[in-house]
C-alpha cells in the first residue's frame, strides 16, 4: 500500500468541515476590512526566499524543500507567504496602482523539520499583507483584524505580545549592545547562538534553548529606539489602547524571520498553556526595496491552519459535528430520474446536501441506505407524485412524512432547518 509523505496528512470529513468554517470566517473576514485575496505559486525561484528571509534563519539553513529543475535552476516549495506576496507586488508593478494594496491568502506551505503536532512537513497558513503603508495605524489594523477573526471562530482571553525592533537608523547600536553583552556569556551559549552572535544576535532572543534568566538580562531594542521609531511605536500602542486591544510587552520577542522592521507581535491565548502563541507578525519596510522593488513599507502576519484547528477541535470538540450540512436523499423511481435531477437543481440553493440515490433498488432498500447515510430527511417519487405533480417528504428520524407540490419543497425543507 502507498501511504501519504512522512509530514504530510489528509484532511477528510468530518475534519474538513471545521478547516472549511476556519478558511470562510478568515476569508470573510478579510475582504470586511478590505482586503482582497491572492494567490501565488506553490513553486518559486530559491532567492527569494534565502535573500528575504536571512541566510542566518533555520528555513534557509535546514528547512526549505530546495531541487534543481531539468534546466538547473533553483527551486523552492514555498516556506512561507510573505515574501512570494512581495515578489508578485513587484512583478505586477502594484505600487502603480493606489496604496495600501491589502492581501490576504491561504494554502500549502512546506519546511523540512522532525514532523510533530500541529507541526507539518506541508503545513497550511492563511496570512495578510498591507502594502505601501507606514503608519502605525496600519499595524493596528492587521492586529485588530485578526482578534476580530479569533474571536468570531470563539476564542477568549486573547492578548498581544508586541515589541519595536527598530530599523536601520537605530537596530545597529542595539546588535552592538547586543554582542558585546553575549561576549560575557559565550561558554554558556549554544552552538547555534554561538555561531549567530556575530552575524545576527536578534536570533539568540528567539532560541529556546538558552536560559530565560540570560535573555532577560540582555539590553533591550525599546532603549535603543531612533525618534522616529519610538514615535511609531508609542502611536501604536495609544492605538491599540483606544481600540481596547490587550496587550504586553515582550523584549525579547523578535520574531524569526531576518525582514523584519519596527513592529513584532504575536497574539497569544491564556488558555492555551505554555504554548500559548497561535500567530504572529510585524512590518518589514525594507523587504520590497530588498528584492528590488521600489521603497514600500509594509506589515502583516500569518496564522498556523493546523495549529488553529487543533486548538478549535479542543476547546470546542461538538464543533465539527454543528457544521455539517444537514442531508437530504432523493428516492425514486425510474420514470422519475428526470423529475429527481430537476428538483436538485430547483433546491440547490437551499443550504441543504442533496443526495440522489441512482440505484433505484425498490424505495425500502433506498430508504434504508439514505439512513445508514446520515440523511435527516428524504424526498420520495414514485407513480404517484410524479401524476400529481408533488413529493412524499419523510423525516427520516421521526418517520413522520406528508405530502407537497414539487413547487412547495423547498419551503418545506427551510421549515424543517428552523425547527
Amino acid at each position: 500500500m502507498i501511504k501519504s509523505v512522512k509530514g504530510t496528512s489528509d484532511i477528510t470529513s468530518p475534519e474538513v468541515l471545521l478547516w472549511q468554517h476556519v478558511e470562510r470566517t478568515m476569508a470573510n473576514t478579510a475582504k470586511a476590512y478590505g482586503y482582497e485575496e491572492i494567490r501565488t505559486p506553490t513553486i518559486e525561484m530559491e532567492e527569494l526566499f534565502s535573500t528575504s528571509v536571512g541566510q542566518s534563519t533555520d528555513i534557509v539553513e535546514k528547512e526549505m524543500y530546495a531541487f534543481p529543475d531539468k534546466k538547473g535552476r533553483h527551486l523552492v516549495l514555498r516556506p512561507e507567504g510573505t515574501a512570494a506576496t512581495c515578489r508578485a507586488y513587484i512583478e505586477h508593478q502594484m505600487n502603480l496602482q493606489p496604496s495600501p494594496a491589502k492581501f490576504y491568502y491561504m494554502g500549502s506551505f512546506f519546511r523540512y523539520e522532525q514532523p510533530q503536532s500541529g507541526r507539518k512537513r506541508e503545513f497550511h497558513s492563511f496570512g495578510v499583507e498591507a502594502l505601501g503603508e507606514q503608519s502605525p495605524v496600519q499595524d493596528a489594523e492587521v492586529i485588530d483584524m485578526v482578534m476580530t477573526m479569533l474571536s468570531r471562530l470563539g476564542l477568549a482571553h486573547l492578548s498581544v505580545d508586541i515589541n519595536s525592533i527598530g530599523d536601520d537608523n537605530c537596530r545597529p547600536a542595539y546588535k552592538d549592545a547586543l554582542r558585546a553583552a553575549l561576549a560575557a556569556h559565550e561558554g554558556e551559549l549554544c552552538e547555534n547562538c554561538k555561531r549567530r552572535m556575530s552575524d545576527n544576535p536578534l536570533r539568540v532572543l528567539d532560541c529556546k534553548r538558552e536560559d530565560p534568566l540570560l535573555l532577560e538580562s540582555l539590553p533591550k531594542s525599546a532603549d535603543y529606539l531612533c525618534t522616529d521609531c519610538e514615535d511609531h511605536f508609542h502611536r501604536l500602542l495609544s492605538t491599540l489602547d483606544s481600540l481596547k486591544i490587550p496587550y504586553r510587552l515582550n523584549h525579547r520577542l523578535v520574531r524569526g524571520l531576518d525582514y523584519y522592521t519596527k513592529t513584532v507581535f504575536e497574539v497569544i491565548s491564556e488558555d492555551l498553556g505554555a504554548q500559548n502563541a497561535l500567530l504572529g507578525g510585524g512590518r518589514y519596510d525594507y523587504l520590497i526595496r530588498h528584492l528590488g522593488g521600489p521603497a514600500t513599507p509594509a506589515v502583516g502576519w500569518g496564522l498556523g491552519l493546523e495549529r488553529l484547528t487543533s486548538v478549535l477541535t479542543a476547546r470546542y470538540p461538538e464543533l465539527t459535528g454543528s457544521l455539517a450540512t444537514p442531508r437530504v436523499y432523493i428516492v425514486h423511481s425510474d420514470m422519475a430520474t428526470a423529475v429527481a435531477f430537476e428538483l436538485r437543481r430547483t433546491l440547490a440553493d437551499t443550504g441543504w446536501a442533496l443526495d440522489l440515490d441512482t440505484r433505484q433498488d425498490g424505495f425500502g432498500k433506498q430508504l434504508a441506505r439514505a439512513s445508514k447515510r446520515g440523511g435527516r430527511m428524504a424526498l420520495i417519487l414514485g407513480e404517484d407524485e410524479i401524476a400529481a405533480g408533488t413529493c412524499t417528504v419523510k423525516d427520516l428520524t421521526s418517520g413522520s412524512q406528508l405530502t407537497v407540490a414539487l413547487a412547495d419543497v423547498a419551503a418545506c425543507l427551510a421549515s424543517t432547518v428552523q425547527k
